[in-house]
C-alpha cells in the first residue's frame, strides 16, 4: 500500500509582535479558491476599501479563526494598524508557503532585495517582495 501523507509544519507570521496563523494544508478547492481570489486582485483596478475587503476575502480562506479576527480587527485600528501593502506582501508569502509561485511582477513593483543580508542563508527568513496597493503578483493560471 503507498502512502500519500505528507508531514505539515504551521505557517505562522508576526505583525508588529502578534502572532497569526494560516492552515498547515488547504484543501484542493480551497486552495484554487485562494489563487483565484488573488488573481482577481492583482488584476483589477479597485478602489481601496475594495482592495481591502478583497484581501480580507483572501486571508478569511486560509488563516484559522482567531487569527483571521485579529488581522481583521487590526485593519480598522488606528493604535495598532495593519497596512494595505503589509497585506498584500502577507498574501504574497502565503502563496509561496502553499506552493503557488507568482510568475510576473507588476510593472509598479520593484524586484526586491538582490541578496540576503550578510551572513542570512536565504532560507533564513522570506525577504519581503515590494509593496503596493493597487497591483500585485500574477499566479498566471
Amino acid at each position: 500500500m503507498k502512502d500519500f501523507s505528507r508531514p505539515r509544519e504551521r505557517i505562522q507570521f508576526t505583525i508588529d509582535g502578534d502572532l497569526f496563523e494560516a492552515a498547515s494544508a488547504v484543501p484542493a478547492e480551497i486552495l484554487v479558491q485562494f489563487a483565484n481570489q488573488f488573481n482577481d486582485v492583482s488584476t483589477k483596478s479597485s478602489s481601496p476599501d475594495e482592495l481591502f475587503d478583497a484581501l480580507m476575502a483572501v486571508f478569511e480562506l486560509v488563516l484559522l479563526e482567531d487569527s483571521y479576527t485579529r488581522l481583521r480587527t487590526r485593519g480598522r485600528d488606528r493604535a495598532n494598524p495593519v497596512e494595505i501593502d503589509q497585506l498584500s506582501d502577507i498574501v504574497l508569502w502565503l502563496l509561496e508557503q502553499y506552493g503557488l509561485r507568482p510568475t510576473k511582477l507588476s510593472s509598479s513593483s520593484s524586484p526586491g532585495p538582490v541578496s540576503p543580508a550578510s551572513g542570512m542563508s536565504s532560507t533564513d527568513s522570506t525577504p519581503g517582495v515590494a509593496s503596493t496597493s493597487s497591483a500585485l503578483v500574477s499566479t498566471g493560471s
